[in-house]
């Protein structure tokens, strides 16, 4: 979900194109942004980082706001860095905020994506409670400008993080090869051309730990929250998946039908 602070820079351009500036002379007077680094933010309470998502789009970020954590998501807007807003909520069913980001943390590390965590006083003096792995801390609220400071420089020690994760822009699953970064697919070293919806049904479903994934889910995740087409496009799409890669509904080596609860990746030994 792109936040409203994008639009408040796609009018002020809008505004700057109308008095007559040229494209050139917006970005020799730093109006426009020529490179751009995405920062993806997740907070259930959107309005307690909106200073930050303004400072961040100031500063030519794209910045990308989540009320709560999906790996494909992650997967699919590739962000340079994560910020997670760990403030503890009342109540809640997963436990405390940090515990219930834990899977953000791993899927981060597994990608080499540096996270910036925003702590309130109290989580912070008890933080060696929590697994934090490599993630950096900042005690909010504070300044925007600080924790855009701290980002910049998280960024640009990120290529010596990044030297251990070789090959993470590859994903494989049996005889497929999936290269995220030129988003293609190779089933037995033969490239398999697939449809945008199609390649991110093979993703969600290579990068799942081999749940069942319901019709419903596979709905939300790669077609949007905000879809209201029928379960049988979820089920036209994969058999047209399954032709592709010469898979079979009856003897499946990648997909496997779950009768009356959805699909599921075939186990290594299927």
């Amino acid at each position: 979900m792109l936040n409203e602070t994008t639009m408040i820079n796609n009018h002020t351009t809008g505004e700057n194109e109308q008095a007559g500036y040229t494209e050139e002379e917006l970005l020799q007077n730093g109006m426009i942004c020529s490179i751009t680094q995405r920062v993806m933010i997740i907070s259930p309470m959107p309005e307690r980082v909106k200073g930050l998502l303004v400072a961040l789009s100031s500063e030519c970020f794209d910045v990308f706001s989540l009320h709560d954590f999906q790996k494909s998501m992650l997967q699919s807007l590739q962000p340079e860095l994560l910020v997670f807003d760990a403030i503890p909520l009342v109540n809640a069913a997963t436990g405390h905020t940090l515990q219930a980001g834990a899977e953000l943390l791993e899927s981060a590390d597994m990608h080499a994506v540096p996270v910036l965590i925003l702590l309130d006083q109290k989580s912070y003096d008890s933080r060696d409670t929590f697994a934090l792995g490599a993630a950096e801390l900042l005690v909010w609220p504070a300044k925007p400008e600080q924790a855009v400071k701290q980002i910049n420089r998280m960024l640009s020690n990120r290529p010596a993080a990044a030297a251990k994760a070789v090959d993470q822009d590859i994903r494989s699953f049996k005889d497929i090869t999936v290269d995220l970064k030129k988003m293609t697919v190779d089933r037995g070293g033969q490239r398999v051309e697939l449809t945008k919806t199609e390649y991110d049904l093979l993703l969600h479903f290579m990068s799942s730990d081999g749940s069942v994934l319901s019709r419903e889910s596979l709905l939300d995740t790669v077609w949007g929250l905000h879809f209201y087409g029928g379960s049988n496009l979820v089920d036209a799409h994969i058999k047209s998946l399954r032709k592709k890669l010469k898979d079979s509904a009856v003897s499946p080596k990648y997909i496997v039908t779950v009768r009356g609860a959805g699909y599921r990746i075939a186990e290594i030994r299927d």
